[in-house]
């Protein structure tokens, strides 16, 4: 079979014709399903943050109200969840889109959301770990300091919990940043290098 420059021309054309094809509304659907991803986790993290707070005031209000320095590390810890679900919120909350968007500008919506989450998301112990250190640093001291005899078994076990939680949680929001570059990469790779 000889190969003519007819049927090359004809094998390009229909090569066009036959790419995938991006539609606004399979963009909306993508927008819509990212938004609702976005807002039930950061309800999640809402609900847990403030769950979190409650749970340790009124399970340890005989515990920490009699102790000076327990009951300053316990504020502070929870003033830094609620700077933290702040923070959370202004970094990673779903925006809505503008009513009428074409598929040009919803794909560059989408990629920025996209973008937006995966940097809420990479790295983010740098901007929440060091507003909780101060109040367990304190809650730590104060089982040393205002406990006696000292209880090392509880501060073992809420050391290996915080480093077990801390350590998940930054394994799990750095996976999540890896799967939402991907999908970025994705999208850049459709669009043309100019």
């Amino acid at each position: 079979m000889s190969v003519t420059s007819e049927s090359l021309q004809q094998a390009w054309q229909r090569q066009a014709l036959d790419a995938p094809r991006v539609t606004l509304d399979y963009l909306r659907h993508r927008i819509d399903g990212l938004r609702r991803r976005s807002r039930i986790r950061n309800a999640f993290e809402y609900v847990l943050g403030v769950s979190g707070i409650v749970f340790c005031i009124t399970v340890g209000w005989d515990f920490i109200r009699p102790r000076p320095l327990m009951s300053l590390g316990v504020v502070l810890w929870a003033l830094a969840m609620i700077y933290i679900m702040v923070q959370w919120h202004r970094r990673a909350s779903a925006q809505d889109p503008a009513d009428q968007l074409g598929t040009l500008d919803a794909l560059q919506f989408y990629r920025h959301q996209l973008v937006r989450q995966r940097d809420a998301r990479r790295g983010n112990w740098r901007w929440w770990l060091p507003p909780l250190a101060p109040g367990l640093v304190l809650m730590f001291a104060a089982f040393i300091v205002e406990v006696q005899p000292t209880p090392w078994s509880v501060i073992a076990g809420f050391s290996a919990w915080l480093v077990f939680g801390v350590g998940m949680g930054v394994v799990g929001y750095e996976r999540d940043a890896r799967g939402l570059q991907k999908e970025i990469d994705a999208l850049d790779s459709m669009t043309p290098k100019t």
